[in-house]
């Protein structure tokens, strides 16, 4: 069996749901939450809002008790759930990447949701959820921020958080085989932004998350994809090759190494006639990285499928220190997934 990734799944190694105890991860541990959160720090000035957050703007996550307030009873807020990973930002100030009114989904398209930022480095350790490892950006509904004036390394944690975070330490993460977070939620938290409806394109460059020479750049690529998909070609800058079954590597590669990202020519080798390697796609976006030198940021081993909700283990593979995607295929999405490596796709610098 081959396994995949964010983007194009093609299978899986293993449907290999681990039972991992929140207590393996220190940051999954109610006490340990309550450390990293800090002492209280009363007396702390809110801004008002006169607009929606942007990108750039600095926010204080609301206490627990006050996002809590908010969620169903089933600890979600217009279907997007807050899971239990993002309680330890409670009372951090974090500053917003980008606006997330829409998002890639895997199997769904381009969606959209209403009400909603991405904040700079806030993504989910899966501490909750099996030891996940996909790294993805939390999404954040506006409910849960409040304007604040700056940063702040202190937090705010409040004896009167105790019984909010009972509650959503208590609420289920998983259904039989089927994990339950944000990604597994996002098809039905959102709603389908139509191929021909660009409105979105504009809304990103009257915020400044748009450039009219990116803008360009999207309606040529899907323009000129369109023709290729007619004519049964793979999209513009995928790669492909005539491998039956290519070799994952056999680097082991570990943090902290240095690596080059091999020569397109010596790619195509490592891929199938589907631009694949073991179910892995080489995304179109990840060519353009062909030559530089990055850090290994970490092994990817263990992701939750966004789509069935298992968890499938992933071989000779990792993820690459500030290495995201940007969105160029996906018409600007803002979800900057990490992208996978298969190590065959890597050398040693």
């Amino acid at each position: 069996m081959a396994d995949g990734a964010l983007g194009t799944w093609r299978g899986v190694e293993t449907i290999a749901p681990p039972d991992l105890a929140p207590a393996a991860n220190p940051a999954a541990n109610p006490t340990e939450l309550r450390r990293i959160a800090g002492p209280s720090t009363p007396g702390r000035r809110r801004l008002g809002r006169s607009r929606p957050l942007a990108q750039g703007d600095w926010v204080q996550v609301k206490s627990l008790a006050e996002i809590a307030a908010t969620l169903d009873v089933d600890g979600k807020l217009d279907g997007l759930p807050f899971m239990p990973e993002m309680a330890r930002y409670a009372g951090r100030r974090l500053r917003v990447h980008r606006r997330a009114e829409k998002t890639c989904v895997e199997g769904g398209g381009l969606r959209r949701l209403e009400g909603v930022v991405l904040l700079q480095g806030a993504r989910c350790d899966g501490a909750w959820h099996g030891g996940c490892e996909r790294g993805c950006l939390s999404f954040w509904k506006e409910a849960w921020l409040a304007p604040a004036p700056g940063p702040d390394r202190r937090a705010a944690w409040r004896p009167q958080d105790e019984p909010a975070l009972a509650r959503l330490l208590a609420l289920p993460v998983r259904r039989d085989d089927r994990w339950l977070c944000q990604s597994t939620a996002l098809l039905a938290a959102t709603r389908p932004i139509p191929t021909r409806d660009l409105r979105h394109l504009f809304d990103d460059l009257r915020r400044g998350e748009l450039t009219w020479a990116r803008l360009f750049e999207i309606a040529a690529r899907t323009a000129v994809n369109r023709v290729r998909k007619a004519l049964g070609l793979p999209d513009l800058g995928q790669l492909t090759g005539a491998a039956v079954k290519p070799a994952k590597g056999e680097l082991a590669l570990q943090p902290g190494e240095a690596v080059r990202v091999k020569p397109r020519r010596a790619l195509i080798d490592t891929l199938d006639c589907k631009g694949t390697n073991g179910g892995l796609t080489f995304e179109p976006e990840m060519a353009d990285y062909a030559g530089q030198v990055f850090e290994v940021e970490r092994p990817v081993r263990r992701i939750i499928h966004e789509e069935t909700g298992r968890m499938v283990t992933l071989s000779r593979t990792v993820a690459l220190k500030g290495v995201h995607c940007q969105g160029r295929c996906v018409k600007n999405c803002p979800r900057a997934n990490p992208l996978y490596w298969r190590e065959a796709w890597l050398e040693r610098a």
